[in-house]
């Protein structure tokens, strides 16, 4: 009998362990997930004070790429033609710039849409 009180002891601290251990996991979780939500939170305040803002980090990424595209039209193809008399030359966007370049475009593109359906 002695053996059976020291297995059932044995196992009495053993599931009082796993129970303990379950709740610190999920304490830890439920820390993690109030963590997110405040990142999540601190990043829209952000982003509706950003909108809107000509210095806004979306703007500026909307700026370069206008720029380019600007050069890469207006003057390779017209003022360069009439300066030097041959289409100037601007080496294309590859690789990850132009994705980048084509969320931009995408983005600033269906933003104007929604501030048209918006109105």
């Amino acid at each position: 009998m002695a053996v059976l009180g020291i297995i059932f002891s044995g196992l009495t601290s053993l599931a009082t362990s796993a129970v303990t251990a379950y709740n610190k996991t999920k304490d830890v979780t439920i820390t993690a997930i109030q963590s997110a939500v405040g990142i999540a939170a601190s990043q829209a305040q952000a982003m509706s004070l950003w909108i809107g803002h000509p210095l806004s980090p979306p703007s500026i990424l909307a700026y370069s790429v206008a720029l380019y595209y600007s050069k890469a039209i207006a003057y390779d193809k017209v003022i360069s033609f009439w300066i030097t008399g041959h289409d100037g030359f601007t080496p294309p966007v590859t690789g990850a710039t132009s994705y980048v370049a084509m969320t931009i475009i995408s983005g600033m593109f269906f933003s104007g849409i929604a501030n048209i359906i918006k109105r």
